[in-house]
């Protein structure tokens, strides 16, 4: 019923994310609340970090300030990190301080790889990267790579799965903002955060909460970038895209 709901083909691409919120001490300071609370939340509170992510990011970007959703996002998932990565306030303090740091670059720098999902995420993996280097906490890839790839065997179940997960998350996000109106859950914050919270309160699996909302970063690109290349708000009108060129891009993606 959604997808015939949708006014196929589309020529035009679903609003993409608000202009950022002015000032920059607020973003800094919102950068850096959302990564200490989504840390509370999950670490000494008992919710998983998914859970605690799309939350923070849905409370700021619907009771505050849309402009400010992008900033909320970029901080949450920095705090999503492990207990082993900030141990005390002055180290959860320091994270936040250097995701803001990042994310300003990141905007500053002619808004860089806008309209592709995932740089929040990307963007929030280096400032962990960098406070992980500073501490001296070694990698976790070693452990990764076992509980993905069998030896001799190929992909493990688990990898398997997160890769269907993945695709679950993407498709629906795009669905969500595409089905939504201008001023609802078509933001691709929201609808990003709309979809952790989902999977976190409906699915048993960590894995599959994670992939799921792994998943939903792709959903956030702008159809035009993600299927033609095109710069953002410049969909080619004469190359409308199709139902199922829509889904399958952003499931292949996912």
């Amino acid at each position: 019923t959604m997808v015939r709901n949708i006014k196929w083909p589309l020529v035009r691409d679903p609003p993409g994310v608000s202009p950022e919120y002015p000032l920059l001490a607020t973003r800094v300071l919102v950068t850096m609340f959302a990564t200490l609370s989504t840390q509370y939340l999950h670490l000494y509170s008992g919710n998983s970090p998914v859970l605690a992510s799309s939350a923070m990011t849905l409370l700021v970007s619907t009771c505050f300030d849309r402009r400010l959703g992008q900033a909320a996002l970029c901080g949450s998932l920095a705090g999503m990190s492990g207990g082993h990565l900030t141990p005390n306030l002055s180290m959860a303090l320091l994270l936040g301080a250097v995701t803001s740091a990042c994310y300003e670059v990141l905007i500053n720098i002619n808004n860089a790889c806008l309209g592709i999902g995932g740089r929040l995420g990307a963007t929030a993996f280096l400032a962990t990267s960098i406070m992980a280097r500073y501490r001296g906490i070694g990698s976790a890839g070693r452990k990764l790579r076992r509980g993905l790839w069998k030896s001799g065997a190929g992909p493990s179940s688990i990898a398997v799965s997160m890769v269907l997960y993945h695709v679950l998350g993407a498709v629906s996000t795009i669905l969500l903002r595409e089905y939504s109106d201008d001023s609802g859950a078509a933001d691709p914050v929201r609808a990003s955060s709309v979809i952790g919270l989902l999977g976190s309160l409906f699915l048993k699996d960590p894995t599959a909460i994670l992939a799921v909302y792994g998943g939903s970063f792709v959903g956030m690109s702008l159809p035009s970038r993600l299927m033609n290349g095109n710069a953002p708000g410049n969909a080619r009108a004469g190359q409308p895209q199709t139902a199922v060129s829509l889904l399958a891009s952003f499931a292949g993606a996912g």
